[in-house]
């Protein structure tokens, strides 16, 4: 049996003209991958409200039938908006943006089963998986399905939209390609979303659960007709990798397959950026190498390929972990997530035009040069990183500058690391170079899904307006989440959103005009959205300018009635520094058509630079600020909302300096006494700020272990010799004597180290003319975790002896018996299962594979987890003999 991978052209219209929508979204996300997006009319006073809610939410008649594709919105020539949706059956479908009715359907071949490879990633069918990608300049939607040779379609639909596109389908599907390794179509998966360089469509290519003969490659086609594939190029190749196999039942394609949780490809123009995972060659050894010499072993990088006028993809530059050995033998995918390309015109340093972020599996996430990636072991000591994170938010100058969000769960089908924790925001500052640096700016109050499958983050603006960013995060169990972009006071308030259930694993939402688009785990495909029929139409947003702290401005609201309403009832603002009155509103009933304006007050004259006991007002920064007013009616028409949200916002300003410290709290984390960090110790920073109008002086700085009240007045210890206390140090903190300009910082480095057990804790306090403020530091130490696995014995007891061998003896034909796994925790820190491949046999299986033993799962000190295993004995027949059945299930903890 002969498996295809095929690339599939389909016009929505025979018509070639540019037809792209201001609100559409033709790829995943933008094609940096930077997350960000500000065309899609999402306002955070319009989706906190009332009036944004689920509009429709369609399936199917297939439960089975799942979109790990993401959603695409396009608006064709001459129409309206449309959804294009593509499924693991091979079913694409456009339905109308607004209501979600079907519009066309057709079957593009009957969907690979995943029954024939053995591998439980992607249950049922493996048909169109990587989002696919539309180019506006012809209406051609591409995408790569997966299915069987020479096996036809049926049921199709094809009436003058979704029709085969001029030159036929490009079959990729046994070569042998120049670098002596094999492409089969079925035995690899093509995960990532597509992007289009230069008129060539370019997919990546990884395996299913690490099985089979694969090699991860990047294949290119040519979106001219008659061309075909322009080039493949191999991450593993001679003469580093593993020798030729012709056998593809054999692990030895070398790996380093692109998965990256479904996330893009980065591109920025005729380059494009990716990250592998796991791989078996290791020509770089221990030997350190320049990112611009060749390299045959591409696992566990991020590269930049450049891809040539004629679609020739080559290897550029590349970046490499100093520990990518140790990485490969413990599954620790750096390709778990994406790459992402920020806004350069934001996000840079010196000597750094263009910053590339990558999220991997070993806990770490690295900033890099995206003009220069750095090869391998070419920084200080060998290595080095920074935390950061996929996802970004360029807006708000000074006061929130520049902020990137890792969800701390990017992984791939088959791998995930940091599940259950929350989402994070970074800000960008810089150190006393200039060079960019990263700080923990916030953080989600609730933690993400303990289960594979939480989407990449997204960041939306209503027209690119300061204020009004929205955080947009998919959970496989808490369905769509949002927060505002800007963390206040470190914590990333959430926005109240319709629940929509758990979603379908690695989505990202898709946005249209004031809408999005999501799947979820039961096949359904989901729109959500704010209904036309408001009753009032209102000018907005309501910008105050400039408000210094200690004055009020007062601003008016316009409205005008597009119905007849009965009255208006009244007013509230979402803060309550913003102030409007119901006696200032129409009383009785409005004609349609009739105008009407009231006032509304931003009044910070109770606001002050440092918080007061029992104030009626809190903590007042200087920045953007926003909020949602609502206006509540009754109205003569029905089926109109009865609440209108209007969103008004300012710039809080100091005409002083005004000292800022972000975050407040500092957790460097855990040392595993005897680990690596226990020798180098736990980095990270602090931001210090002047977020004011004049120059900050510093007066003075010091540490302190306690500033509780209840312990008394707290003792200081000036700061010196850069020592913090209690293990923390810093090599470059502001001193008396120091300044920081107006809308200057300082990026301040920490450091903890200790190798005595215990939790550690600081607090760093600044005294300056614009206000004083402290970070809390803190920090542990344990010892390293101990895994203790254990098969349940028909006693009732626990067998410990190694090998681990469970034996279920004679089980009667038509009879089910489970047994059970146990992995204890007798160490001192926490314990990660990396890697868990349950066997998948029809008569010996995991009972609840994807639940016991998960990838990501934490097994906390002097704790156990269990997984079953179960013999399901098929009857005998004439032809079925008595046999033997046996399996492994394939644990890695660390």
């Amino acid at each position: 049996m002969l498996f295809s991978i095929l690339l599939i052209f389909l016009p929505f219209f025979q018509a070639f003209v540019n037809a792209l929508g201001p609100t559409d979204e033709i790829q995943d996300a933008d094609p940096a991958q930077s997350g960000y997006l500000d065309n899609h009319n999402m306002h955070p006073a319009t989706v906190g409200s009332a009036i944004f809610g689920i509009l429709w939410k369609n399936n199917y008649g297939n439960n089975k039938e799942k979109w790990y594709a993401k959603p695409l919105v396009y608006t064709p020539p001459g129409g309206s908006q449309l959804v294009f949706i593509a499924s693991s059956m091979n079913i694409i479908r456009t339905l109308d943006a607004v209501n979600g009715t079907l519009l066309n359907s057709r079957i593009i071949q009957p969907p690979f089963l995943q029954s024939d490879l053995g591998c439980t990633d992607i249950p049922d069918f493996i048909g169109i998986v990587g989002t696919p990608i539309i180019d506006p300049s012809t209406s051609i939607v591409y995408f790569f399905s997966k299915g069987y040779r020479n096996e036809t379609s049926s049921g199709g639909v094809a009436n003058g939209t979704l029709a085969q596109s001029t030159g036929q389908p490009k079959s990729v599907c046994v070569i042998r390609a120049y670098i002596h390794r094999y492409f089969l179509g079925g035995t690899v998966l093509q995960r990532p979303s597509l992007t289009m360089i230069n008129g060539v469509v370019i997919g990546a290519f990884g395996g299913h659960c690490d099985l089979f003969n694969y090699t991860g490659m990047l294949v290119g086609v040519s979106t001219t007709p008659g061309v075909g594939v322009t080039s493949i190029y191999a991450m593993e190749s001679s003469p580093g990798a593993p020798p030729v196999q012709t056998d593809f039942n054999v692990q030895e394609g070398g790996k380093a397959g692109i998965w990256q949780g479904g996330m893009g490809l980065a591109t920025d123009g005729s380059r494009l950026f990716l990250a592998t995972g796991n791989g078996e060659g290791h020509a770089n050894g221990d030997v350190p190498a320049s990112g611009r010499t060749p390299l045959s072993t591409l696992d566990e990088v991020v590269g930049n390929f450049g891809v040539s006028s004629f679609g020739k993809i080559s290897l550029t530059d590349y970046f490499e972990p100093y520990e990518y050995v140790s990485m490969d033998a413990g599954d620790r995918d750096l390709g778990s997530g994406g790459v992402a390309l920020l806004d350069p015109t934001v996000f840079f340093g010196t000597g750094v035009s263009r910053i590339a972020i990558v999220i991997g599996k070993n806990g770490k996430s690295y900033i890099l040069n995206a003009n220069n990636l750095g090869g391998f072991k070419q920084g200080p000591g060998g290595g080095g990183s920074i935390f950061a994170g996929p996802g970004s938010y360029p807006l708000e100058g000074a006061s929130h500058p520049s902020v990137s969000y890792p969800t701390t769960s990017f992984s791939t089908e088959s791998d995930l690391e940091l599940i259950g924790f929350p989402t994070l925001c970074y800000k960008l500052g810089h150190d006393v170079q200039g060079a960019p640096l990263f700080t923990l700016f916030g953080q989600s109050q609730a933690n993400s899904a303990g289960v594979v499958g939480i989407g990449i983050p997204t960041v939306t603006t209503y027209k690119g307006q300061a204020g009004t960013g929205i955080l947009w995060v998919s959970d496989p169990n808490a369905g769509l989440k949002a927060y505002n972009a800007v963390p206040v006071n470190g914590i990333l308030t959430p926005i109240a959103l319709p629940p929509t259930g758990g979603l379908n694993k690695f989505q990202r939402p898709a946005f249209g005009n004031g809408r999005l688009y999501v799947s979820d785990t039961n096949g359904n495909v989901i729109c959500l959205g704010s209904p036309v029929a408001l009753p009032l139409q209102c000018s907005q947003p309501v910008d105050f300018g400039q408000v210094a702290i200690g004055s009020a401005g007062t601003q008016l609201v316009n409205c005008t009635a597009q119905i007849a309403i009965t009255s208006i009832n009244g007013c509230t603002t979402g803060d309550k520094t913003w102030q409007c009155l119901n006696s200032t509103l129409p009383q009785g009933p409005l004609p349609q058509g009739a105008t009407f304006s009231f006032p509304v007050t931003w009044n910070l004259t109770q606001a002050s630079i440092n918080d007061a006991q029992n104030a009626s007002f809190g903590h007042v920064l200087p920045g953007v600020t926003s909020t949602s007013l609502n206006i509540y009616t009754t109205n003569a028409v029905p089926k109109y909302s009865t609440i209108v949200p209007v969103s008004v916002s300012g710039t809080t300003v100091s005409k002083g300096p005004f000292l800022n410290i972000a975050p407040a709290e500092v957790d460097l984390g855990g040392i595993v006494v005897g680990s690596q960090a226990a020798y180098s110790g736990l980095s990270g920073t602090v931001i210090v700020s002047n977020i004011g109008a004049q120059v900050l002086n510093i007066i003075g700085t010091a540490w302190t272990p306690n500033i509780s009240p209840d312990d008394g007045s707290p003792i200081y210890t000036n700061i010196t010799n850069g020592s913090l206390g209690n293990g923390f140090s810093s090599t470059d903190i502001p001193k008396a004597g120091d300044t920081i300009s107006s809308g200057g910082s300082v990026t301040v480095p920490l450091n903890f180290l200790s190798n005595i057990t215990g939790a550690y804790s600081t607090f760093v306090e600044f005294w300056t003319d614009g206000g004083n403020r402290n970070v809390f530091i803190t920090g542990s130490a344990s010892n390293a975790p101990v895994a203790n696995i254990s098969v349940a014995t028909i006693e009732g007891g626990w067998d410990f002896s190694n090998p681990v061998l469970m034996n279920f003896g004679n089980v009667l034909a038509g009879k089910t018996v489970t047994s059970y796994i146990r992995v204890c925790n007798s160490g001192g820190s926490a314990l990660l299962i990396t890697k868990s491949k349950p066997p998948i046999d029809t008569e010996l299986l995991a009972s609840n594979s994807g639940v016991d033993f998960h990838e990501g799962q934490v097994i906390d000190v002097n704790t156990c987890a269990t997984g079953a295993v179960s013999i399901v004995a098929a009857p005998l027949g004439v032809n079925r003999l008595d046999h033997v059945v046996s399996d492994v299930w394939v644990l890695n903890v660390e």
